[in-house]
């Protein structure tokens, strides 16, 4: 039977727990059960709003601490969430209560990876980072309850999710290596070009002076041998310029590029006035030409090293990601096998990672699931039923 991630699932509800007796734990209690009835209705804003006015009077019970953290984990603000469940689990630890710090760990991972999955594809470094962080909430909630198989199969699903992250960074990685490498060989193209360029232009002057002093070209070129070779350079300034055009196109083309491929064109639309000059035997006008296009050319290689000497390829995920991987493995043993009861204080059956399950399966699939959440009262847990 196909299993589902947990990452669907908060997995706890709980009602706030006062001594009797209190003025002030008295109005905490009606304004938190106020707050579970508006949880219940799915109107998390009004929840959040009554468990705000419960803290006012009792600021450090990590009942109601818990209870905030729940609402604003269900209207989408995971790092508010994080610092809330964060403050519950440290008021737990401080009380000893050990049940209620598991649920605060089980839900700070929880939030950290949706999180991450927030963060998505435009921020990888910090996706990877929060995904790494949400395996250590579940980590830490395992130390303490080591039979919670639903910290570690979301725990499996983190690390599937930080392993695709790690290769979409490589990737991007590789791609930017593969770039700087073609920068640097359609540099020292414009380069050569603009160095030939420059000595046509030269001949194309010899034979216009020699032409004005009535003397013979002594061994120079003609006018139409300069034009063939003009063509020749025009033809490879295109290559270029295709190979530049090619690379201003890919998913973080940089301004330098794209100008050092308007420089490329001007310079071939200069050649080829030149070519047609020299063709209608014009060498002193097909000079002029020929020294706008080897400027050209240098203007295009001037932007393309500027481009060079300001990108700076991104760090990979490096020690973190071997920090993760070290973890991860030590983690893989203490995987329990999923149980199909529960015990008191445990977090509710929810859905889990499988896995063998490809990692597309386990972080895109949605499918309805009963959830469970736990409400805590004078008397204990107990389930109430509701569809998450």
């Amino acid at each position: 039977m196909r299993k589902l991630i947990a990452q669907y699932s908060i997995g706890f509800i709980v009602l706030l727990l006062l001594v009797p007796g209190s003025a002030s734990a008295e109005s905490a209690r009606a304004l938190v059960e106020s707050g579970n009835k508006a949880f219940s209705r799915d109107d998390f804003a009004a929840a959040l709003e009554n468990y705000e006015k419960a803290a006012e009077s009792e600021p450090e019970s990590a009942v109601v601490l818990f209870n905030r953290g729940d609402a604003l984990y269900k209207q989408g603000k995971y790092d508010e969430a994080l610092n809330i469940f964060e403050q519950a689990a440290a008021e737990a630890r401080r009380k000893n209560d050990r049940k209620l710090e598991v649920q605060s760990l089980y839900n700070l991972g929880n939030s950290a990876y949706r999180g991450a999955e927030a963060l998505g594809r435009e921020n990888p470094e910090k996706a990877f980072e929060e995904y790494k962080r949400s395996s250590n909430y579940y980590q830490s909630a395992l130390k303490l309850s080591p039979n919670l198989s639903e910290a570690a199969y979301n725990l499996e699903a983190s690390r599937i999710a930080a392993k695709q992250i790690e290769e979409l960074l490589r990737k991007k990685q590789e791609q930017a290596r593969q770039q700087t490498e073609q920068k640097k060989d359609i540099a020292k193209e414009l380069q050569h070009l603009q160095q030939e360029q420059q000595n046509a232009a030269e001949e194309s002057g010899d034979l216009a002076r020699s032409r004005q002093q009535g003397a013979d070209n002594k061994g120079g070129q003609g006018a139409e041998q300069l034009a063939e070779n003009q063509e020749s350079i025009t033809g490879r300034t295109g290559e270029t310029g295709e190979k530049l055009e090619r690379l201003s196109q890919g998913e973080k083309a940089e301004l330098s590029e794209e100008m050092a491929r308007e420089h490329v064109k001007r310079a071939i639309e200069k050649q080829l006035e030149a070519q047609k000059k020299l063709q209608q035997n014009k060498p002193n006008e097909a000079q002029e030409k020929q020294q706008e296009a080897a400027l050209e050319l240098q203007k295009a290689l001037q932007q393309l090293e500027q481009g060079q000497d300001n990108g700076q390829e991104k760090d990979s995920p490096g020690q973190g990601q071997e920090n993760l991987k070290a973890e991860a493995g030590q983690q893989e043993q203490q995987i329990p096998e999923k149980q199909t009861g529960q015990e008191n204080g445990q977090v509710p059956p929810i859905s889990a990672a499988a896995g063998k399950e490809s990692p597309a399966d386990i972080i895109t699939e949605e499918l309805e699931n009963k959830k469970y959440r736990s409400v805590r009262g004078a008397t204990g847990y107990k389930p109430v039923d509701k569809d998450w």
